[in-house]
């Protein structure tokens, strides 16, 4: 991996931006089908279609050995992880403006910061605390009081943001002993099989167009996950934290084209606010990666 991030550093970065659109695209999305069709629905479309890509595009290279795992509970947990996510970030685009909620879900690194912790028994610093406190500040301030997002309805992305956290605290534990294809493999078919038995009671009739573009989500969807594999291969982890909050300037955009919704001066500062912690907790690792690989070089001479 060394080799490849020395060689091409700019490849990582490029394809977090290129991931962080692909996401943009798929909220976007999700966001327009759920004003039409049942949330149920449209959640077992996106899973379903996610699914049936990686398994076309994987499984005749792989055979049997897509669906081999190390470990299968990890695996269940982390796509119930990610399933509600899902179940909650849609309730949330139905009940409150695209780009406010998206920047709502940047609170997950920080909650992974937390979760840490207490779950994988890593000391947060000093500096990752003044993080977490500038992501709840930047809450606070999209949803102020009078300004109409603050509602129950914000439980739905903050729920999803912990879920995220989640979802990557598990990811991160089972990353060394599981193949990219099969974890995301798996994560899309335990959302599909979980909302399998609503579906003749919930299910809807979709348009031609609709149906594209569930298929172009679910398209959307595998290609954003494997994207942000590859980019851990040219470039480590923390380097690439800072490049994901393109996501939001991404769907601000298409929040203005597709709904004809754009953020006000003040939901923008509680974005750049929320951006600003996780840049803190970016930052720091950024700097803990070069001092390591700077020290161990030395020791190489």
């Amino acid at each position: 991996m060394d080799t490849q991030g020395d060689a091409r550093p700019w490849l990582g970065p490029a394809l977090m931006c290129l991931a962080g659109l692909c996401f943009a695209f798929l909220d976007t999305a999700t966001k327009y089908l759920a004003e039409f069709y049942p949330l149920t629905q449209v959640i077992w479309a996106r899973y379903t279609g996610q699914t049936l890509v990686l398994a076309l595009v994987f499984a005749p290279r792989m055979g049997w050995r897509v669906l081999h795992a190390h470990s299968y509970p990890l695996q269940l947990l982390r796509g119930l992880c990610l399933f509600g996510a899902s179940m909650l970030v849609i309730n949330g685009f139905a009940r409150l403006p695209l780009t406010e909620t998206s920047a709502i879900l940047f609170l997950a690194p920080l909650i992974v910061t937390l979760l840490s912790g207490l779950l994988l028994k890593e000391k947060a610093r000093r500096m990752d605390w003044v993080a977490v406190c500038c992501g709840f500040a930047g809450v606070l301030i999209i949803a102020r009081p009078g300004g109409g997002l603050l509602t129950w309805a914000i439980l739905f992305p903050i729920g999803t943001a912990v879920c995220n956290a989640l979802y990557q605290i598990l990811t991160r534990s089972t990353r060394a002993s599981e193949h990219p294809v099969t974890s995301n493999l798996y994560t899309g078919m335990v959302g599909a099989v979980v909302l399998l038995p609503a579906m003749p009671y919930v299910w809807q009739p979709m348009s031609w167009i609709d149906l594209l573009l569930v298929g172009g989500a679910g398209c959307i969807a595998a290609t954003g996950h494997m994207v942000i594999t590859k980019a851990l291969s040219y470039s480590p982890a923390a380097t690439l934290g800072p490049y994901s909050y393109f996501q939001l300037v991404f769907v601000a955009f298409l929040g203005w084209q597709v709904f004809g919704t754009v953020p006000d001066a003040v939901s923008w500062i509680g974005i750049l606010v929320i951006a600003a912690g996780g840049l803190m907790i970016s930052v720091r690792r950024v700097l803990q990666y070069g001092s390591s690989k700077f020290h161990s070089i030395k020791r190489l001479r």
